[in-house]
């Protein structure tokens, strides 16, 4: 009994360290622009910026429940800075991340401050330090895990519900805290025809404690097995990314992409290469479309439209990891959009008589 108890306990803290520690990630990263780098609230012509992202995968491997992550945020330049050419963003987000058969939950809520530094006499470079902050919920639902000692040999089925004591030892199944990151960015225009943006952002900076658990059971017994002072606290997110795009010719543009993340020795690396159609450049119609891949992860397609100041993005992932052999190489699929409102004060222009001298 002891063996199994320990055994359900070795469970119970893989997964949930597996997946506490697991961040949210998009294959639109750019579409959720508060979420890559706080720099970029505000970072953008007009007067605010509205839009979402929904991100499904897995619906086949853990139950049909899947793993969604829903986000949504607005932001806005507000009064100009210090120089000519500077100014102040401001914006909030929040999303909601449901993992697997458990119904692990993340709900965040973010407030976003940038100061947008114009560089040179024409501000056609800027360079942004954002700073992000909030509110962090986490929750599971204990009733969903089957733990070894529930298993029924005689009947080859899961008996009762694991009680918080044989999760894990003084236990809990919601978690609350503050939280900060913080980004800088550098973007530039060398010409009318070319764009572009370098950042890095650092995600969890002051590496809140996000534990579920207070303390293991038989401490004295598992301190041999389980670090958890080291575990407690929430490790950094690095993230840096890049783009760059440029006309072609009066059709065709070309934009090479890519996001690159780490924590706690894990690493993500996302590749795309995307390509623009100006349908109808008098009406500011392009189609956008290309390739990308995560590597040691997934292939991917992307599709897109931007119309006026409207765009709509959408992805499918094709899993190419050791999970494809349970995905049947499924992945995920993300549909994106946001919309930059433009409300400007019409100039009052009063009506002039000229009267010619003679």
């Amino acid at each position: 009994m002891k063996l199994i108890r320990l055994l359900s306990f070795l469970f119970l803290t893989t997964i949930l360290g597996t997946v506490q520690a697991q961040d949210i990630h998009y294959t639109l990263f750019n579409m959720s622009p508060l979420t890559l780098n706080p720099a970029h609230t505000g970072a953008f012509y007009g007067t605010a910026r509205i839009g979402g992202i929904f991100r499904g995968q897995w619906y086949n491997v853990s139950e049909a429940t899947g793993f969604e992550t829903p986000s949504f945020y607005i932001d806005a330049p507000i009064f100009r800075g210090f120089g000519k050419n500077d100014w102040v963003g401001v914006g909030t987000v929040a999303y909601n991340d449901r993992a697997g058969s458990v119904r692990l939950r993340t709900n965040v809520n973010m407030l976003s401050l940038a100061y947008h530094l114009g560089l040179g006499k024409e501000g056609k470079s800027v360079l942004t330090l954002g700073l992000q902050g909030g509110r962090v919920e986490r929750r599971f639902d204990p009733v969903r895990f089957r733990l070894a000692d529930q298993w029924d040999e005689t009947n080859g089925v899961f008996k009762g519900d694991p009680s918080m004591d044989d999760l894990a030892g003084e236990g809990r199944n919601n978690i609350k805290y503050f939280d900060m990151s913080g980004g800088l960015m550098f973007r530039s225009n060398p010409n009318d025809k070319s764009s572009l943006e370098l950042g890095v952002s650092v995600g969890h900076a002051i590496q809140p404690e996000y534990v579920f658990w207070r303390s293991p059971r038989d401490t004295a017994a598992n301190a041999a097995l389980f670090n958890f002072e080291d575990a407690k606290n929430r490790p950094m997110l690095i993230t840096a990314h890049g783009r760059y795009e440029w006309m072609v010719n009066e059709k065709w543009s070309a934009a090479p992409t890519a996001m690159l993340q780490t924590t706690a020795g894990a690493m993500e690396v996302s590749l795309q290469a995307w390509a623009g159609y100006h349908i109808n450049p008098e009406e500011q119609i392009k189609l956008n479309f290309g390739l990308g891949y995560r590597l040691s992860d997934a292939a991917h397609l992307l599709f897109g439209l931007d119309y006026k100041d409207l765009r709509v993005m959408a992805s499918y992932d094709i899993n190419t990891s050791p999970l494809n052999a349970a995905t049947n190489y499924q992945g995920a699929f993300e549909v994106s959009a946001w919309y930059i409102l433009k409300m400007y004060k019409k100039p009052d222009v009063q009506q002039a008589i000229l009267c010619p001298k003679f």
